[in-house]
């Protein structure tokens, strides 16, 4: 009696032994893809956040709002910071901007994350509630909107 395996069973065990090692592979790739956009997705939103709180604080206080520039610069007067108002926010390009009076522009976004179709708008006052801004922009064509209450 011969002990051993034939070359047919050798080679269906190396055929599903391939099989078996190109699945985990391919299942291996899948995991750090969808780590890397998921990385991604947060980093964006993270920056997104940033942007918003850096607007919510220079409404914060606001007494005067104003939209020009067909939505893309907001101008802010701040009773608190009467020597360095107004705060110019401008939305133009790949970036948003904040200036004060007698500083030049200093760019909020990251390089690495270009902001686009940045709109402000002015909502009065209506039905029981403040007037309000409306802020909206793209990063890398993900939507944000953020809304911030004007309250005297």
């Amino acid at each position: 009696m011969m002990k051993g395996f034939t070359l047919l069973e050798v080679m269906i065990y190396i055929a599903l032994f391939s099989l078996i090692l190109s699945a985990a592979a391919l299942a291996g790739y899948q995991l750090f893809d969808s780590g890397e956009r998921n990385q991604s997705a947060v980093s964006i939103q993270e920056e997104g956040t940033f942007l918003n709180r850096k607007i919510n604080w220079a409404l914060t206080g606001a007494s005067v709002v104003a939209v020009s520039g067909g939505g893309s610069t907001l101008t802010i007067t701040r009773p608190d910071f009467i020597l360095q108002s107004p705060f110019i926010l401008n939305g133009t390009g790949n970036t948003i901007t904040m200036q004060r009076t007698g500083s030049s522009p200093a760019v909020l976004n990251s390089a690495a994350f270009p902001v686009t179709n940045v709109i402000f708008t002015v909502v009065p006052a209506s039905g029981g509630r403040p007037a309000s801004v409306k802020t909206s922009f793209l990063i890398k064509n993900v939507p944000f909107t953020f809304w911030k209450y004007l309250r005297q």
